[in-house]
């Protein structure tokens, strides 16, 4: 019944797609693309964007990496709105993926088989979760979902980490997920400050340099979030001792790096 309901509305919405018979179509900045086409409803052709997917093979991507909102594309901006079935799939040596507010739909498979995967924010425009998204990540610790209202997933979207993931949704709106039918015999938290999130509350944090520009180094042992001026997640991830970032994708200005209770403020030039 379900998946029978989701397959009609995503023919009436987002998922018939007029796509390219090739794998993917290009190469930009270390991300592989291919582009389509929204299908509308009666015929016609609505939004022409991009969906990431890897280059063919496993293990693609490695290390941070920030998917764009857009790309241009032969001199034509394009949002980035899909992450593909199996883009990161296989990913062995990908720390984190820093998704953005355009992407509407995570593929089957998606970050399935990424050992070193550790957290993940799921931005407020997601649609959709396919299934076994993230299966079979050992060191998946924490999925923030960052919309209020529940949206859909396939019967198994976290097959097999549902015992060792913090699925976290916002504050006050744990009671709609849970009332959700896709949502119901899914463990869930919430971010009001009684789950255990950033338990640590003697956490000492370093930052630098600062003022930065291309990278960042962040000493800590805990869960650190970087947040812009408006409030809004733009990293998230495990610092056990040290780690250097890269900041490439983030715009000038300040921004928040936050452990345990302890917050840093870091111009970015």
């Amino acid at each position: 019944m379900k998946r029978t309901f989701i397959l009609s509305v995503l023919a009436l919405a987002l998922t018939m797609i007029c796509q390219s018979a090739f794998a993917y179509d290009y190469h930009v900045n270390g991300i592989y693309y291919r582009k389509a086409t929204q299908q509308l409803p009666g015929g016609g052709c609505g939004e022409t964007y991009l969906i990431v997917v890897n280059d063919d093979e496993p293990n693609t991507y490695s290390g941070d990496v920030v998917v764009p909102e857009t790309e241009v594309i032969n001199g034509e901006s394009l949002r980035v709105r899909y992450i593909g079935s199996e883009a990161f799939y296989g990913c062995t040596n990908l720390t984190s993926v820093t998704l953005t507010n355009n992407i509407v739909n995570i593929g089957f498979h998606s970050f399935a088989d990424c050992p070193l995967l550790e957290v993940i924010d799921i931005p407020s425009s997601v649609q959709q979760i396919n299934s076994n998204a993230f299966s079979n990540c050992e060191e998946l610790d924490y999925i923030f979902i960052h919309s209020n209202v529940p949206f859909f997933l396939w019967d198994d979207a976290f097959a097999d980490i549902n015992d060792h993931v913090h699925i976290v949704v916002p504050c006050n709106c744990i009671e709609a997920f849970e009332a959700s039918e896709e949502w119901q015999g899914i463990q869930l938290y919430d971010d009001c400050g009684n789950v255990g999130i950033g338990e640590s509350e003697t956490a000492t944090i370093a930052v630098y340099p600062n003022p930065a520009s291309q990278t960042l180094t962040i000493e800590a042992d805990d869960l650190v979030t970087i947040t812009d001026e408006m409030g809004r997640v733009v990293r998230t991830m495990f610092v056990d001792n040290k780690k250097t970032i890269d900041l490439q994708g983030l715009s000038s200005g300040f921004y928040f790096v936050k452990a345990g209770t302890e917050v840093k403020k870091v111009l970015v030039k």
